[in-house]
């Protein structure tokens, strides 16, 4: 009999096989709306958007703790599907902020898929956050619509709310090459240079998925060593220009990362 923490994010999925088990429920949502409610009670915060008495958008997150750092976790943020885009994801986030700052937090932390144009220029461009922390398949495999089939790579979003400002750029070198195989982007190679680096995804990743998980996967293999050898060089994501759909890495004084 072995007791420890999980380490494979695989291992989670079986948790529910336990909880069913040990509680005699069907109901596996239940269990997640009771989590949400204890997330309430013990400091986290559960926050909700609503138009005309409909529920339209949601944000909850809860107290984090890593390497003698406490944060706040921002889980999961979404808003239905017909009222994306409309600044509404902005609002929960500045909600968010708000109350963060209100309970002494210098810091909220998340993570986000690294291939997602509109999710990274979002978190790193119009909220101001950056990112110096790339995890192979973070949540394991998943079969949700957005993650199905692939490793659930992320990128960790340190979002400092107090009294930290990003460095302006102005020029900046992609070191992977972007071409075009029929009516896909595909990435070919790497040069580096560290000049100013830059990295460029693919301006709509879900059609590319949609169409080739052949070439999905080819980005995802691609680029995760650039992403990991920048950061280990100590450069941060600080910036990303939707024009060329790209992330631009700078070296930024700021404390030790503790993701």
């Amino acid at each position: 009999m072995d007791i420890d923490i999980v380490k494979d994010p695989d291992d989670v999925k079986f948790i529910s096989n336990v909880i069913r088990s040990a509680w005699h429920s069907i109901n596996i949502e239940g269990q997640f709306i009771d989590t949400v409610r204890s997330m309430i009670y013990h400091g986290g915060f559960v926050i909700i958007a609503k138009e005309n008495n409909e529920i339209i958008g949601m944000s909850f997150s809860y107290p984090g703790y890593r390497n003698g750092k406490t944060y706040l976790y921002s889980h999961m943020t979404g808003v239905i599907e017909d009222k994306k885009r409309s600044g509404i994801g902005y609002m929960l986030k500045m909600k968010q902020r708000e109350l963060a700052l209100n309970y002494g937090y210098d810091l909220i932390a998340w993570t986000f898929d690294p291939y997602m144009a509109l999710n990274a220029y979002f978190n790193i461009e119009k909220l101001g956050c950056l990112s110096r922390t790339y995890i192979d398949n973070f949540y394991g495999i998943m079969d949700d619509g957005l993650n199905n089939g692939l490793p659930t790579d992320r990128l960790v979003c340190e979002w400092y709310i107090k009294d930290f400002k990003k460095p302006d750029y102005n020029e900046y070198n992609i070191i992977n090459k972007k071409s075009r195989l029929g009516s896909y982007e595909i990435t070919e190679g790497i040069e580096y240079n560290y000049e100013n680096p830059a990295i460029s995804i693919p301006y709509d990743f879900q059609e590319i998925k949609k169409n080739s998980m052949e070439i999905a996967m080819d980005w995802k293999l691609r680029l995760r060593p650039a992403f990991k050898k920048l950061f280990g060089l100590g450069y941060a994501i600080t910036h990303f220009d939707k024009k060329t759909s790209s992330y631009i890495f700078q070296k930024v004084d700021l404390e030790k990362n503790i993701f």
